[in-house]
C-alpha cells in the first residue's frame, strides 16, 4: 500500500539540527523518492519518548485529512541523557513503556516504522547547557537500542538499528566530528537518509 502522508516523529536529529538544508533526514529521504507525497517532519528539540508519547496522536490527527498516513518513530537518544550527572531522563523501564503505547496507538490507525536512535561523539560529553550539565553516553544509548530491538520484535514493529551500523561509519563519525558531536554536519544526516531509504521496511511501505 501507498501513503498520501507519512509523518515523522522524533528528537532533534529528526528535526534536522544543524542541517544548512533545513531537510534533516526526513526532507532528504523523501526527497530522493519518485513521487509526491505530503511529508511531515514532527521532530522537537529535546524531545523523549514520554514527549512524543503526549502528543503524537494530536499532531498526526490535525494533519490526516482522514487519509492514510505512514507513521515514523525516531526516540531513545534523549531518553538515555543524565541531566547533572543523574539518573537517565527517561529510565528504560518507563521509556519502553512509552513506546509500546505510541506504536500500539499508531498502529491502530495505519503503518508503523520505528528508527533507533544514533550514536554521538563522545568527546562532547558531558555538555554543559543553558538548562545545565548533560552527560549521554554511548554505551547507554547502545542499552537502550538493544531494547527497543527486543520491544519491536515482541509487536512485531519493523525496527532499524542504527547505532551499531553508524558507530562504524567514517562517514557519520567525521559528520559528528566537524558538528557538535551530537548532531551530524550535512553529510550525516544524508547517511541515516541513506539507510533508510534502503531499508526493506520503508521501501515496502513506500513503493506501489
Amino acid at each position: 500500500m501507498t501513503y498520501e502522508r507519512v509523518f515523522f516523529f522524533g528528537d532533534s536529529i529528526t528535526l534536522g539540527c544543524n542541517d544548512s538544508s533545513r531537510l534533516g533526514w526526513p526532507g532528504r529521504l523523501c526527497r530522493a523518492q519518485d513521487r509526491q507525497v505530503a511529508a511531515y517532519n514532527l521532530g522537537v528539540n529535546g524531545d523523549t519518548s514520554a514527549d512524543i508519547a503526549a502528543r503524537w496522536r494530536a499532531e498526526a490527527l490535525a494533519r490526516s485529512r482522514n487519509s492514510p498516513g505512514l507513521y515514523v518513530f525516531a526516540f531513545g537518544f534523549n531518553d538515555a541523557a543524565r541531566p547533572d550527572g543523574g539518573s537517565t531522563q527517561v529510565e528504560l523501564d518507563a521509556s519502553l513503556a512509552h513506546a509500546r503505547a505510541i506504536l500500539g496507538g499508531a498502529r491502530e490507525l495505519s503503518a508503523v516504522l520505528w528508527i533507533g536512535p544514533t550514536p554521538l561523539d563522545e568527546r562532547v560529553a558531558p555538555q554543559s547547557t543553558d538548562s545545565g550539565c548533560w552527560d549521554l553516553r554511548n554505551a547507554e544509548i547502545s542499552r537502550y537500542d538493544a531494547a527497543y530491538a527486543g520491544l519491536a520484535r515482541e509487536l512485531a514493529i519493523d525496527y532499524l538499528p542504527l547505532f551499531t551500523d553508524l558507530s562504524r561509519e567514517p562517514r557519520y563519525l567525521r559528520a559528528l566530528a566537524d558538528n557538535d558531536g551530537v548532531h551530524p554536519a550535512d553529510d550525516g544526516y544524508a547517511v541515516i537518509a541513506e539507510r533508510v531509504g534502503a531499508w526493506a521496511a520503508w521501501q515496502r511501505a513506500w513503493l506501489p
